[in-house]
């Protein structure tokens, strides 16, 4: 398990890096305190004539009801999906405290699983987490640092029991053009999850570790899952990290968690 201390970060962390030829938005927390956020005011968060191509749904259904907020202690959240009935893969850079330089403890980290609004589906403290072997907070503007980007919480309740969790998609279908669905709590309507269906993946990066697409994202998406549908099923391609110049969003594929993900 991480460990260290717990203070305020500043709000709307974005940081610049280059890599994979193109500059990359790198978008960490969407944090509690930014306004309330509505339909008619999500241009106060995205960018001017930023394409808003997500729609709202219903956090009972599955799967949306197996994703949800990692909450930092109220102050601030990324994405994440359950993958386990315990376990819950997400963003390794949304558990790494920039203002001082440790890693949050995993008791101050809570999943919230199909928040909307007020309400919620269920939700677990974190008991500790894995974060990739080669990540490191200190290299997140090195383009082959991007695959390990991820981490899986353990939580202490079994919330894919009653939930469900997804199964990681098969290594065939991380492929150019495939049609994808890309889910989050994202900063212009962070209390509920939305969801771009008519986007694909446009290009295929380190070994198939890294691909981006033709998703729409801002921060707080920063760890939530793109989906495969396929034969009424739905599986796990990969988890947001970012966004490229021509604001496409860039995944770190789950060929790199594979092995990983247990069925508990």
């Amino acid at each position: 398990m991480k460990s260290g201390l717990l203070i305020d970060v500043c709000p709307f962390f974005l940081r610049l890096i280059t890599g994979l030829g193109s500059w990359v938005f790198f978008s960490a927390l969407a944090f509690a305190d930014s306004p309330e956020k509505d339909a008619g005011n999500w241009q106060q968060v995205a960018p001017p004539d930023y394409p808003l191509e997500r729609k709202w749904v219903s956090s009972h259904q599955y799967p949306w009801r197996t994703i949800g907020r990692v909450n930092l202690a109220g102050r601030g959240h990324c994405s994440g999906i359950l993958v386990g009935d315990r376990q819950v893969l997400t963003s390794a850079h949304c558990l790494w405290n920039q203002r001082n330089g440790q890693w949050f403890p995993a008791q101050y980290i809570t999943f919230v699983a199909g928040e909307e609004q007020e309400a919620y589906q269920a939700y677990s403290n974190a008991l500790s987490y894995r974060v990739a072997d080669g990540f490191s907070p200190h290299t997140l503007n090195q383009s082959d640092s991007i695959r390990y980007d991820w981490a899986v919480l353990t939580l202490e309740h079994p919330l894919g029991e009653a939930l469900g969790y997804v199964k990681p998609a098969a290594a065939t279908q991380i492929r150019e053009k495939q049609s994808i669905f890309q889910a989050g709590y994202r900063a212009d309507r962070e209390d509920v999850l939305t969801v771009e269906s008519d986007c694909h993946i446009a290009r295929l990066y380190d070994d198939s570790r890294v691909f981006s697409t033709s998703c729409k994202t801002l921060s707080g998406d920063s760890g939530g899952p793109v989906l495969i549908h396929h034969n009424q099923q739905w599986t796990l391609a990969g988890i947001h990290r970012g966004r490229t110049d021509k604001n496409q969003s860039l995944v770190v594929s789950i060929n790199n968690v594979r092995r990983l993900i247990t069925s508990d």
